[in-house]
Formats: C-alpha cells, structure tokens, sequence
C-alpha cells in the first residue's frame, strides 16, 4: 500500500490555466498531478494550510490549479479533512483507489502533508478526477473524487543522476537551485543545503520539508556537483 502523508516540469507558458471554480458536477478531468507546497495562514487562534494541487492535460495543453484550504497542526505537520470537504473527497476518493480501501473510509482524515505530498509527487504518473456536489450547500466549488491513478512502476522511479535532475522532481529543492543560479554561486550539495537551511529559518519551507530534501539530496554522490 502507498503511504499518502515531481514530475518534470516542462514548458507550460502556452498552457491554458483552469481553476476549480471553473468546473461543474460530472466534468472529468485528467493529467499529470503535483502536490505544491503549503503556505501556513493564521485563522483565528489557529493555523490553516493552503496548498495547490495541479493536474496537468499534456494533450490538450490544460492545466488545472485547485486550491486546498485545511486545518494545520505545526506540532505534526498534519493537516486535517473534515468528513464531506474538498479535501476530504479528494484523500478519501484516492486512498480507495490505490489502496482499495472502501469510501468513507474513515470519519475524518489526520494527514501528514509532507508524506502525503512526496508520495504522491513521486509515485503517481497521472491521475484522473470527477467533480462531485459539495456536501457543505455554502460551498463555492465542487469537490474533486479521483475515479483511477496510474502508479508509477520501479524502474519510472530513477534515481535522480545530478542535482539537476533531483531539482526537476522537487520543487523545494528546484528554489534553492534557482537561487543559486540567480546569484551566481556554484551548484553543490552544500550550497544547496545551505539555502534549504536559511529558508527553514525565513518560515519559507517546513522542518519536514527540508528534512525529506535532505534525504533526497542524500541519494547524489559527491561527484554530481556542478562546478
């Protein structure tokens, strides 16, 4: 079973960018999927994550933004779907297709994002959604039920061969490679971590954020740094 808690990013300028306002129950969409990662936004006493979750049509040049809006509980990095949300459907749907758990398979769902994000951006090739009615009558979109995913085999799981590679795959790692290059240093597993680091300490990326990029920068050999 997959533990729910990147695919390469190609030129997308000249895609035709939709939003889950822009869809109604029964439309079906279909494509490559990304888990982007979470902003924390204060709300009342607590804390809510926002995050994306992008599918990508590759054949008809269609890529679509829908937004997460979710409790977030810092002391676990999890986040929380209430029975009948947005998120809810969408983990609830997915874990019974891959996992073939039965629907409403729990009352609500504690996910750890940070898995949740890696697993389905390393695992998941393509993925394919149904817009459902909301349960909430107040609410403004519809919820999103996946209906199939295709895992991606072992041997589509290459492991990355420089640190360019890795940085196509992961975002996380992907700024603080664009950072470099912006300033001109050179491209190292160190000065990669170092930038992980400061944007820990800026808020920018979570704790389990940098540690999973940390383990994944600790696949790379020495040898790979750009010099």
């Amino acid at each position: 079973m997959l533990d729910f808690g990147l695919t390469e990013y190609g030129d997308m300028e000249d895609y035709n960018t939709k939003f889950l306002n822009e869809l109604s129950p029964g439309n079906e969409i279909c494509g490559e999927i990304v888990v982007g990662e979470f902003k924390k936004v204060p709300m009342g006493k607590r804390e809510v994550a926002e995050f994306y979750v992008i599918i990508t049509n590759r054949e008809n040049r269609t890529k679509w933004v829908s937004e997460f809006t979710t409790p977030y509980y810092p002391e676990t990095d999890n986040i929380y779907g209430e029975n009948g949300g947005l998120f809810y459907t969408f983990i609830d749907s997915l874990n019974h297709v891959v996992n073939k758990t039965p629907l409403n398979w729990q009352d609500n769902y504690s996910v750890n994002f940070s898995q949740f994000r890696k697993t389905v951006n390393e695992s998941l090739s393509s993925i394919k959604v149904k817009a459902v009615p909301p349960v909430n009558p107040d609410a403004k979109t519809v919820n999103l039920q996946v209906t199939d995913a295709v895992v991606k085999t072992e041997s589509e799981k290459d492991k990355p061969l420089t640190i360019y590679d890795l940085a196509q795959k992961d975002p996380i790692i992907l700024m603080a490679y664009a950072n470099l290059r912006n300033k001109g240093d050179r491209i190292t597993v160190k000065n990669i971590t170092f930038e992980l680091r400061s944007s820990l300490d800026d808020g920018v990326i979570t704790k389990n954020a940098f540690q999973n990029a940390l383990v994944e920068l600790n696949q790379l050999e020495p040898s790979v740094d750009h010099q």
